[in-house]
């Protein structure tokens, strides 16, 4: 029988063959240079070669089609709608959010207050200094420190705000529209702030008091301040100054401890009946106590332990202010002797 050509078997094993998925496989060229009795396994290799480099190159384009034009998700339903997404009641987990609000405003409170006694230092010094000129100066650090207590007052009245919100949904209360409920909240707080008077704002504040009575203090050193009533007009709204209720004023303010009969050092002052005593000559009074002791102040029948006795920056304050004035006054007594 007649051999078949290597033609042929070529030709037979590409007719029984499966046909194959890539098309730019299938319609690779052949090659002139092959061989017509080049041996079938190098034959199928190389056929193998074009099919892996043409799954290569379309893997290629594919990776770089899904980075350029990201698959979008067709479902839809899940998404947040958010141009018209409603606001959502406060719950009680958000309460937790709101009191931390509330404790800052609190916090930025406690700095302006502390800003105060150097106000008060500022006009007590002033004070000292005779002329109309010195005048001016207190008369606008008065309005400066109206003003930070206005500042702190709103402050304080943030964090009220911030907390009856947080009552009223512990309470059951529906609050959808948080921020407009806010809003809303603090502009009452501002609108009943402003129709208080200005005793009702500072008659009792301890700051605006111990700042009269450095100013007062140093232009009368010795003298009992008058009631706090004689420096702030009344306004309609006030009440009476005949009123039982309205602050009687200051007293003379001492600066000798009560157990040593000398100047205050470092002072403590109690918390209970408000006397205070040097520091060292209080602790050494309460060195083998078990418990409260009777105020040795004078005409005093209060008792309180150490630990209600805090040193008191303010009384500092004005003993420095005292015993500069004090050596002021005797520097122009010196100086009137030699004169004399």
């Amino acid at each position: 029988m007649p051999v078949a050509t290597s033609r042929r078997r070529k030709s037979a094993r590409q007719a029984s063959s499966d046909i194959e998925e890539d098309q730019a496989t299938q319609a690779a060229p052949v090659r002139d240079d092959v061989d017509e009795g080049e041996d079938d396994a190098l034959q199928r290799t190389r056929v193998k070669k074009e099919k892996v480099a043409v799954k290569k190159e379309k893997g290629k384009a594919k990776a770089t089609a899904s980075k350029e034009e990201p698959e979008e998700d067709d479902d839809d339903d899940d998404r947040i709608d958010v141009q018209n997404f409603a606001d959502q009641p406060l719950t009680k987990a958000d309460c937790a959010k709101i009191n931390g609000l509330a404790t800052d405003w609190l916090n930025v409170e406690e700095v302006m207050h502390q800003h105060s006694p150097f106000i008060t230092n500022a006009a007590t010094s002033m004070a000292e200094v005779a002329g109309e000129e010195a005048q001016e100066g207190v008369a606008e650090l008065d309005r400066v420190m109206k003003d930070l207590l206005d500042i702190q007052a709103l402050m304080k009245g943030h964090s009220k705000v911030l907390s009856d919100i947080i009552q009223n949904v512990a309470t059951g209360e529906d609050i959808t529209n948080a921020k407009e409920t806010y809003l809303s909240l603090v502009d009452d707080m501002n609108a009943e702030y402003d129709k208080m008077t200005t005793r009702q704002k500072y008659l009792n504040n301890e700051q605006y008091v111990n700042f009269k009575e450095g100013v007062y203090d140093a232009e009368h050193s010795g003298s009992a301040m008058p009631p706090m009533t004689d420096f702030i007009p009344r306004e309609e709204g006030d009440e009476s100054d005949d009123d039982d209720d309205v602050v009687m004023g200051g007293v003379t303010q001492e600066y000798k401890c009560p157990l040593l009969m000398t100047i205050l050092k470092d002072p403590l002052t109690s918390s209970v009946c408000k006397h205070s005593f040097s520091g060292d000559a209080l602790r050494e009074y309460f060195k083998s106590a078990r418990g409260a002791l009777k105020c040795p102040t004078s005409g005093c029948s209060k008792k309180f332990t150490l630990a209600e006795c805090q040193p008191n920056p303010d009384l500092i304050r004005k003993i420095k202010a005292y015993e500069r004035r004090q050596k002021r006054a005797q520097e122009d007594s010196d100086a009137e002797e030699v004169i004399d």
